[in-house]
């Protein structure tokens, strides 16, 4: 089986590459998008005037920036929280969304929207939720398990979220393994159970057929997965911030935190300092082009298709079944209902108090025309955002694996480069790519600004699930329905699109959430007039807020999710349907 997924070892014959002013084209606005507010964060980076000064250029940020101890320490702390919690989470998610897409597990649904939820909660209140749950001193867990296990002799633990594992089980539980298994789910239900019925009848284990079957044929979403998360990691900041300040693990974000908010801000020094993530993507965008371009992963194409959910068998759903619903409860149920539980705290954390519930903060938040305010302008910047950015992405993912522009290297090049800056310097270089042009008044501060922010900054995950999802579907259909009289936008949108769906799906709830929930892009281009949900989110967090905090966690959650219903809705979950029993008692 494995070697119908390789390419012909007959090479085509070589013809020369001629000029073509598409490839160029496209390759300039993929360019404009991305690579000019990088382009400006390097220009800045070498002004080393201080602010409101003339501009004088030089390389005296990059040798501050170098020459701090604290670098070192910080640049290793960042790898060693990452590299764990990418491995731990994919091993894990892969083997969740193949349960939930590949298996009759029960209440696959619900295990499925859990997991959404899980993801679009906040990571601050999600952070918030597991302080009440983990504190080595009031957490209400460690209170269960202190008479048991002991408390060490200091009156505290036997767990304590303020640690090393502590910020990789709040990043595993938050974002990690909930934006995986989003991101896996669609290609794991492309996968035609033909294949794996074949191995299976070949003599080959149910572990050899995933080895040598499942897995190849899964690995440009995998690697998308593994490679989106690793760089996301790397940018971490809300989580790090919170609970690795106090023990001392400072990371490479929040070393740019401190820079920009230094007095005066140290705008160039922290803008060197994310330079630096620009090679490192560049590698990572270069070795996944080698590890995905000499298989063939195309696993829906014109002829059969069987997307059957594989039988676990009675004991084997029953094992299957309490595992992934207990990791469920211990991961998101118990997270959400401290987190529910905290916005009705009178004092977020102190149980023994007199009267601890009330329903004031949330009164007072509905009360709020902040909040009114924040919510229309969310729910705004959330729908055009999704729109326009699943086209965006979906021409780019196109043009990169469709099209036989010489150029589609580049563009997949400059569609990784929003994701090797941090957002906040994202942000602070679209602020100086606005306020340089003449329609500032339109941009700056503006809704349209802060959509085109969120467009650019989700650019990296949204590209890379459209790009996974065409290598898997063959272009035998779209040919099929050129040739039938259908158009270029006919065949892509009756053939191609429902294809799709699942992919085109999930792009868009994750754009959706990345316009409601992302604080560190848009924290620099908004307004009094255009604060969306996450700035109000910030304030009440850092003003003491933290009920409120909580409660606006909650909203957010629930917007989210109910956007991600309907859209799971419209784009359907299989590609085939089945066959109702009556019909197949009939046959």
């Amino acid at each position: 089986m494995t070697a119908l997924l390789e390419r012909p070892k007959i090479a085509p014959p070589r013809t020369r590459r001629r000029f073509s002013w598409r490839s160029w084209l496209v390759l300039a606005v993929v360019a404009a998008i991305t690579l000019v507010p990088v382009t400006l964060l390097l220009i800045n980076s070498l002004n080393v005037a201080a602010p409101g000064q003339p501009t004088s250029y030089g390389l005296g940020n990059w040798r501050t920036a170098f020459a701090d101890p604290a670098l070192r320490d910080a640049a290793w702390n960042t790898v060693r929280l990452a590299v764990p919690r990418v491995l731990i989470g994919l091993v894990i998610a892969t083997v969740l969304s193949w349960l939930i897409a590949r298996t009759d597990l029960p209440g696959a649904k619900v295990v499925e929207v859990a997991f959404w939820f899980a993801f679009f909660i906040p990571s601050l209140s999600m952070t918030l939720g597991w302080i009440l749950l983990l504190d080595p001193a009031t957490g209400v867990v460690n209170q269960v398990l202190r008479p048991i296990f002991g408390d060490g002799g200091d009156g505290q633990g036997p767990l304590n979220i303020y640690s090393y594992w502590g910020i990789i089980w709040s990043h595993l539980t938050a974002t990690t393994v909930p934006i995986m298994t989003i991101l896996l789910i669609p290609g794991f239900r492309r996968m035609n159970a033909g294949l794996e019925e074949a191995a299976l009848l070949s003599g080959a284990t149910r572990w050899r057929t995933a080895a040598r079957i499942t897995v190849p044929i899964m690995l440009p979403t995998l690697l998308g997965a593994a490679l989106l998360s690793f760089i996301y990691s790397l940018k971490a900041f809300e989580i790090e911030l919170l609970l690795g300040t106090p023990i001392g693990i400072n990371v490479y974000s929040t070393q740019i935190y401190e820079w920009i908010h230094d007095t005066p801000p140290q705008y160039g020094i922290a803008t060197a300092l994310g330079a630096v993530f620009i090679p490192v993507l560049v590698l990572v965008a270069i070795g996944q082009r080698l590890a995905t371009r000499r298989r063939n992963y195309v696993t829906v194409t014109g002829h059969s298709f069987n997307d059957e959910p594989m039988r676990l068998g009675r004991k084997g759903r029953w094992v299957a079944g309490v595992l992934v619903w207990g990791y469920v409860v211990i991961t998101t149920v118990l997270p959400i209902a401290a987190i529910v539980t905290g916005s009705f705290m009178r004092r977020f954390g102190f149980f023994t108090i007199k009267q601890p519930f009330t329903t004031r903060q949330w009164h007072t938040l509905f009360q709020d025309n902040l909040f009114v305010s924040a919510i229309g302008n969310s729910l705004l910047i959330g729908l055009i955002a999704t729109v326009l950015g699943v086209a965006v992405y979906f021409a780019v993912g196109y043009a990169i694996v469709r099209s036989r522009l010489t150029t589609r290297g580049g563009i997949d090049l400059m569609a990784w480069l929003p994701a090797a800056i941090p957002g906040i310097l994202l942000g602070l270089g679209l602020l100086w790519l606005y306020l340089a042009t003449p329609l500032r008044t339109v941009l700056y501060g503006n809704i349209l600004g802060l959509t085109i922010a969120v467009v650019i900054s989700h650019m990296s995950t949204g590209t890379q699930q459209i790009k996974a999802a065409l290598m898997q579907v063959n272009a035998d259909h779209e040919t099929a329905a050129r040739l039938a009289g259908a158009g270029f936008l006919r065949a892509n949108r009756h053939i191609m699109l429902p294809l799709l769906g699942p992919s085109v799906a999930a792009a868009g709830i994750l754009t959706f959430h990345a316009a409601v929930g992302d604080i560190s892009t848009v924290v620099l281009l908004s307004s009094q007039n255009s604060r969306p949900l996450s700035i109000l989110l910030l304030e009440y967090s850092t003003s003491g807020a933290l009920e409120q905090a909580s409660a606006l966690g909650v909203v957010i959650s629930v917007l989210t999710v109910s956007v991600a219903l309907i859209a799971r809705a419209l784009a359907g979950g299989r590609l085939r349907r089945r066959t109702p029993p009556a019909d197949r008692k009939k046959a």
